[in-house]
């Protein structure tokens, strides 16, 4: 897992600190672990069908990370709780790399 730098920018491999500049970044490798495991949690319950708490699982996973699968998630458990709104807001972050507050849930 790459986590950049948030001090100087450099994408760091599965480091406690920055390569170049020495910046701590455990804690943002452990957020986004918790986002990882929350994201696995959200495609599980929609799998086995509880598409509402797929949802509350990809908010979490987006709040801590903003990844385009976490917003794919909420996409589908919206689908499929028939809450066409919220999963074209989903679809639209889902595929905007650079989505911008306009589309935040």
């Amino acid at each position: 897992m790459s986590i950049t730098c948030p001090a100087c920018g450099k994408k760091n491999d599965a480091v406690m600190e920055c390569q170049r500049c020495g910046c701590e970044l455990a804690v943002l490798q452990r957020i986004t672990e918790v986002a990882d495991v929350t994201l696995r949690d959200g495609k599980k319950s929609l799998v086995c069908g509880d598409a509402a708490a797929a949802v509350y699982q990809a908010k979490k996973s987006w709040q801590l990370k903003k990844s385009p699968e976490a917003a794919r998630l909420a996409f589908l458990a919206n689908l499929a709780i028939g809450d066409f709104t919220q999963a074209e807001r989903w679809y639209a972050m889902s595929v905007d790399r650079n989505w911008n507050t306009e589309y935040s849930p």
